[in-house]
């Protein structure tokens, strides 16, 4: 009998134990603002450039943050995990986050991702900021949902205008069977009917890795529109060389970047590029210099969303209180805000925050804008 009393007493006094770390651990975390990022650093192919980029600006901007003293004396803690593009893995790891640190808000990269994280930031009434994300349906009546990223609508503007310029009929589309994929090609499918043009798309799976039964089924085009992740799009451009595609070739601001831009097989690819990739642009300088020296990488506009997203909250809580309901009054009231991109001047109830998107060609291993 003694002896059970002891271990029922142990017992108890565990339980008090465990009850008071749980206590100080939470304790612990008032002392942070915490920002949950579910970002896809890895995919079917591997590594993300686009994932890996947002990471590292956001590391980038909190690191400045928190060496001046964090936002109202509060120091930022991000919790980073890895969604790999699979909306299963981001919706478990979201229930993960949301027990074990209840964070301020959260990040999220790629248009299924985030899709799959908003019902999630609805029900918990938690802000969702997603970038790397064109699917207009992602902010569609979800009150807590936010977008910093142009949408699949804000693209094909300057896409169609240099069709039109270089008198194009017939275009073929090779995009990934996604949520991102399928939103660019319901607005291009759209522009395509609009203006007669004859238009064919033709879908590859997520996990693809051989993309030459797809370009065969399209290779007579006049020209080609490409939309895919950037290490798709690499394999798609080598392969496109190899057969001996010589039409015109077009992409989204995925194919932007520095890992594009390098390539042989790019020369002459048309992309929508947003203005950071011009070496002159002021309010990307400091960043750009700054990102470089840490991380020994060529700056890229995922990498500016990044460091904008956290710098465009540090911004909005200045002086304000830290809540779910406060961070969401913040974004809803509308704001300037002069980014990496150059400024946002963002109306009240906006849910989609973009950056201007400019026509540019890849020519000699860097992209020459053509402005109007």
């Amino acid at each position: 009998m003694a002896k059970k009393n002891i271990l029922l007493g142990l017992f108890l006094i565990s339980c008090v134990l465990f009850v008071m770390g749980l206590v100080w651990v939470q304790e612990q975390k008032k002392e942070f603002i915490t920002i949950g990022a579910i970002i896809s650093l890895s995919g079917p192919q591997g590594p993300t450039i686009e994932g890996t980029g947002v990471q590292n600006g956001m590391l980038l901007a909190v690191d400045g943050i928190n060496r001046f003293g964090g936002v109202n004396g509060k120091k930022i803690e991000l919790i980073i995990e890895d969604a790999q593009i699979n909306p299963q893995k981001a919706k478990e790891l979201f229930k993960i986050i949301e027990a074990r640190d209840h964070p301020l808000f959260y990040i999220s990269t790629h248009s299924s991702v985030s899709a799959a994280l908003a019902p999630l930031a609805e029900e918990h009434e938690v802000a969702l900021m997603a970038t790397v994300a064109t699917d207009p349906r992602i902010t569609e009546g979800n009150p807590w949902v936010y977008r910093y990223w142009p949408t699949a609508v804000e693209e094909l503007p300057v896409i169609t205008a240099l069709l039109e310029d270089l008198k194009v009929q017939e275009i073929g589309m090779l995009y990934v069977n996604d949520e991102f994929g399928q939103s660019v090609f319901r607005q291009m499918e759209k522009e395509a009917e609009d203006m007669s043009w004859g238009f064919k798309g033709e879908a590859f799976g997520v996990t693809t890795s051989d993309f030459k039964e797809h370009i065969a089924r399209i290779f007579s085009s006049e020209a080609l529109f490409l939309v895919g992740f950037p290490s798709q799009l690499e394999i798609i451009l080598r392969q496109l060389k190899e057969e001996g595609f010589s039409g015109i070739l077009i992409s989204t601001n995925a194919a932007a970047g520095p890992s594009i831009q390098k390539l042989p097989e790019s020369e002459g690819l048309y992309v929508t590029a947003p203005l950071i990739y011009n070496q002159n642009l002021l309010s990307a300088k400091a960043v750009r210099e700054k990102y470089e020296q840490r991380f020994h990488e060529p700056f890229t506009h995922y990498a500016a969303a990044g460091y904008d997203l956290i710098e465009l909250i540090r911004a909005l809580l200045e002086d304000e209180e830290f809540s779910r309901d406060r961070v969401r009054m913040v974004l809803e009231q509308g704001f300037v805000h002069p980014g990496v991109f150059g400024t946002n001047d963002v109306r009240p109830g906006d849910h989609d925050i973009g950056f201007p998107l400019s026509l540019g060609q890849i020519i000699g291993g860097q992209i020459r804008y053509r402005y109007k």
